[in-house]
């Protein structure tokens, strides 16, 4: 299987021309900055965490940016992209015991800091008080959303829009926690029953981002000082039997930043 992993951050021109035609076994192609299907990376890094039961073995997020001077002619801009890579043949029908969908969100604005410590890096980042008061707010409002019967085809998505148009407050976390624009969110495995089928998307590549999107008055130094939250949640589907306690959704945080010191895992 392609890979698009390597440790720590990538930087071009020259070296990830190299590392690309190695990794994908073929010639590098030149991603346009604003072509929206691809990705042609200034830095990028990955880091692994476990995603059990539905993987077995880790799973590894992707995060890397391009960057413009002029943008749309009117100052810098940088273009986002991101990815989850897996061994999507080895995944547990056994963890399946109801329709589930999970799904990953990035934000990205106006967090900056050293990724480190528990919750993969976030607690270095707000300290843990904030972690767990985010992942329970996110999981009692797709909660609250799934017993109520409410639209929510995916769940973590419609919590996030809900949450950047009315701001929750969260003592222990920054106050600009969901002052974003937008946080893009991808799903990315649905589980179905009966017959405890599982279903994921293709892992992405830099040349098959899953998301990419573009931020204003953002230069390189600007991006790479930021701080990349990732959010990853497995919830039940809609128009199926609600949740009956909170242990049936999970929500898992991870931040990282490009260029990163940290280590990935390899593929």
């Amino acid at each position: 299987m392609a890979s698009d992993k390597h440790p720590g951050s990538l930087f071009r021109p020259f070296l990830l021309g190299i590392l690309l035609m190695l990794f994908h076994g073929g010639a590098a192609q030149f991603c346009s900055f604003w072509n929206t299907g691809c990705v042609d990376p200034v830095a990028q890094t990955a880091v692994s965490l476990g995603f059990q039961p539905v993987f077995p073995d880790p799973i590894t997020l992707f995060y890397g940016f391009d960057s413009s001077p002029s943008g749309k002619g009117e100052g810098p801009m940088t273009k986002v992209a991101y990815w989850l890579r897996y061994q999507d043949t080895h995944v547990s029908h056994d963890a399946v015991d109801a329709n589930r969908t999970s799904e990953i969100a990035l934000r990205i604005g106006n967090i900056t800091g050293v990724p480190s410590g528990g919750n993969n890096g976030c607690d270095g980042i707000w300290g843990p008080p904030c972690s767990e008061d985010l992942k329970a707010i996110l999981r009692n409002t797709m909660f609250q959303m799934a017993t109520s019967g409410e639209d929510h085809h995916k769940p973590l998505e419609a919590v996030l829009a809900q949450m950047i148009a009315w701001p929750p407050t969260l003592e222990n976390c920054p106050p600009q926690m969901f002052e974003v624009a937008s946080i893009p969110v991808q799903d990315f495995v649905f589980e179905t029953m009966p017959g405890q089928r599982v279903s994921v998307m293709t892992p992405g590549t830099s040349a098959h981002p899953w998301q990419v999107w573009y931020l204003d008055d953002m230069t390189t130094h600007s991006q790479a000082s930021e701080v990349a939250v990732g959010i990853i949640s497995r919830a039940p589907s809609f128009n199926d039997p609600p949740p009956t306690n909170l242990d049936d959704i999970q929500v898992q945080l991870i931040c990282l930043q490009a260029p990163s010191g940290r280590s990935s895992g390899s593929d």
